[in-house]
């Protein structure tokens, strides 16, 4: 159900560039900067255990616009999340040795 994102060609992390969860590559290490939805949707997200801060990394998507699978690097836990949700979380490129 999930496949792999053809890798992109741009030149990542851009030190400084903020971008929604459905704009990163695959496999790449990203902090959570800001939750751009309503207090269901932080109240939902911190249940699931992703907070601002966390490094997470973009683990697998969906063909056909489905969900994409987002895993979390501080507490190891993967979750399927829609691409609407996705999109409201904003992530910036984190350091490839930071845990």
């Amino acid at each position: 159900m999930f496949g792999h994102r053809k890798e992109q060609t741009e030149a990542w992390p851009l030190t400084g560039r903020v971008c929604t969860l459905l704009d990163v590559p695959q496999g790449r290490k990203f902090r959570i900067v800001e939750i751009k939805g309503g207090p269901g949707l932080h109240r939902r997200l911190l249940s699931l255990g992703f907070h601002r801060g966390d490094l997470i990394a973009l683990d697998g998507e969906a063909l056909l616009g489905g969900p994409v699978l987002v895993k979390n690097l501080n507490s190891d836990t993967r979750i399927a999340l829609g691409r609407g949700i996705a999109r409201k979380i904003l992530v910036e490129p984190a350091d490839e040795n930071e845990r």
